[in-house]
């Protein structure tokens, strides 16, 4: 059974973590709306970096990236894992208004199968492809060309019709909720 967890019963209880199973997620957005995470990419210059200064600095973007999703999801957004339903039908995770999708969005601008997702496990990518919906699928406000999968990054924003999320992976979700130190 897939679990009902809001971000801010995660972020009370960040042990119920454990209920996701590893899996990657998406959270619903708060009453911001769409809002990039990323900037767009800009032309960097060579630079000389010792390993663990990378790894550092690697990791305080990932940080970064963490706090701008957690101050773009409320307290009572879903939180919900990219898993499929033991009885689904399809190859991928589906969304769609359709009760037989793995991922349900009750939104009429959602088509009744409107995406899905694929998960490569030899490296732990997550694609999405929208399936012809009629409304779109758009990742950080660019639409999707139906049956083109583009690769998704942790912290990307997702929208299904008129409903967003922000496609999390499951260890920027542990920096999302773990308790400060």
């Amino acid at each position: 059974m897939v679990p009902m967890l809001t971000f801010g019963e995660l972020q009370q209880a960040p042990s119920r973590h454990q209920e996701l199973e590893g899996d990657d997620v998406l959270i619903a957005a708060g009453d911001n709306g769409e809002v990039l995470v990323r900037e767009p990419q800009r032309k960097r210059e060579a630079t000389v970096v010792f390993q663990h200064e990378t790894i550092q600095m690697m990791r305080a973007e990932r940080v970064e990236a963490a706090d701008k999703v957690a101050g773009l999801v409320g307290a009572a957004s879903l939180v919900v894992p990219l898993r499929k339903k033991p009885e689904s039908m399809w190859d991928n995770i589906t969304v769609g208004r359709a009760t037989t999708t793995d991922i349900v969005v009750n939104d009429p601008a959602t088509s009744t199968v409107h995406a899905h997702f694929a998960i490569d496990y030899s490296d732990g990518t997550v694609s999405l492809e929208d399936v012809g919906s009629s409304n779109g699928t758009f990742v950080n406000r660019r639409q999707l060309q139906p049956h083109a999968p583009v690769t998704l990054k942790s912290g990307d924003c997702i929208r299904f019709g008129q409903v967003v999320f922000y496609y999390v992976t499951n260890s920027m979700l542990l920096d999302m909720v773990k308790p400060c130190s």
